[in-house]
């Protein structure tokens, strides 16, 4: 079957889109995953979905590559590749990823019409791949993620030629990190026609955010085993420092963990002297979170890496202003909003400082929330999200669109 038949007529499939992703949810995957692209994928109304997920394994026998069948409509490959660390060799790596996809799809005889590659510079150069291979006609979508897409452009100059060779084939980019897009157009050029923001989507938007009284702790949610790149230790470090004059106010820390985390985590409580007011409340599913959310005074996290931190929009929608890091995560799209403080990453007394103003002005914070509410929900509703992203889809997958490519 030919699925770039011209779908508006009798009988024609819907259009074919492959999607690359190495943090989509899949049954192999060796750590947890965001739900941020997934909710992208099986949100939009429009066309028939492919996802390939990637796992780098460093050990060549745990390679492999499995139909995972259907899942929430749509086909899912897991795809577990052999890959060096640091990212060496990481051209030659994507495109063993890509010739497989290719065989794959062809023995299934699939041919996409468009190609949405999750990352410039990792699933890129398999998606540019791709693209190249099944023609003209097939079109290709980029996602730009912060905090990859630095570590290549800033510290691999040799693969640049190719992320600009990348972004030029590209019918769209979509900029998820808005902290990033300056840095990006310094090693590729603007394209405007082309780019835009695509912020994550989140499980609890409202137009209208719920008023609460908060209790006197504040809260912070991440994953402790990424505790070195979420910033934990300044953030508790800090937290010490606060508490010196503010002795009532505690701290809670909300999310999974591996024991030797947790372990850490108590430690270092421990040596700073924190005692019980910084708990460690464990993970908690989505609904849970969202109902313990309103009632805190604030949510911090000052992360050294984030592509975009839905927690912090969790929180903002819960009513909660937010401590978070500056350019990383949500940092570039509440400029225009009085929400939260922005902390440079590792600023111990920064993030003290932000501690003791949003607790001695917690109801200035929340009234602006409340007044931003509109705002918030207009920048980062679902529902709109996933219409322009089905209106860009729709946009170059047309037949006249398809035609005027040939």
């Amino acid at each position: 079957m030919d699925t770039r038949a011209e779908f508006g007529e009798p009988g024609a499939a819907a259009p074919l889109i492959l999607h690359l992703s190495a943090d989509y949810p899949n049954p192999q995957q060796f750590h947890r995953r965001t739900t941020a692209i997934e909710r992208l994928v099986t949100g939009v109304d429009f066309g028939r979905h492919i996802v390939v997920t990637m796992d780098r394994t460093s050990l060549p026998w745990q390679a492999s590559f499995k139909d995972c069948g259907e899942i929430k409509g749509v086909r899912l490959f897991s795809y577990r590749y052999f890959g060096l660390p640091m990212g060496i060799g990481l051209a030659s790596a994507m495109r063993r990823i890509a010739r497989h996809v290719f065989k794959t799809l062809r023995t299934e005889h699939e041919t996409p019409a468009l190609v949405h590659a999750h990352k410039l510079s990792f699933e890129g150069i398999a998606g540019l791949w791709l693209a190249e291979r099944f023609g003209p006609d097939t079109r290709l979508f980029i996602s730009v993620r912060g905090e990859s897409e630095r570590k290549i452009l800033l510290f691999k100059p040799t693969y640049r030629s190719l992320m600009r060779r990348i972004a030029a084939r590209a019918d769209k980019i979509y900029h998820i990190s808005a902290w990033f897009r300056d840095t990006y157009h310094r090693y590729v050029p603007a394209q405007p026609e082309k780019e835009r923001l695509l912020p994550n989507i989140v499980g609890n938007s409202t137009s209208k955010v719920p008023v609460k009284d908060p209790i006197p702790r504040f809260v912070s949610v991440f994953d402790l085993d990424m505790r070195r790149r979420k910033g934990m230790s300044d953030l508790l470090q800090g937290f010490a420092v606060f508490q010196k004059t503010h002795p009532d106010i505690g701290l809670d820390l909300i999310g999974p963990g591996s024991a030797e985390a947790v372990e850490a985590a108590k430690k270092e409580i421990a040596e700073l002297g924190l005692g019980d007011s910084v708990r460690i409340l464990g993970p908690m599913n989505s609904k849970d979170l969202f109902e313990v959310l309103p009632h805190y005074l604030a949510m911090a996290l000052v992360s050294y890496n984030e592509t975009f931190g839905m927690v912090y929009l969790e929180a903002l929608f819960a009513g909660l202003p937010i401590i978070y890091g500056k350019d990383t995560g949500i940092d570039g799209y509440l400029d225009d909003i009085d929400v939260g403080i922005g902390v440079n990453p590792g600023d111990v007394a920064g993030i003290a400082a932000a501690f003791k103003e949003l607790a001695e002005k917690s109801a200035h914070y929340r009234s602006q929330i409340v007044a931003s509410e509109q705002i918030l929900h207009d920048r980062f509703n679902p529902a709109m999200i996933l219409e322009s992203y089905r209106q860009d889809l729709e946009a170059v997958l047309t037949p006249d669109q398809q035609r005027s490519r040939t």
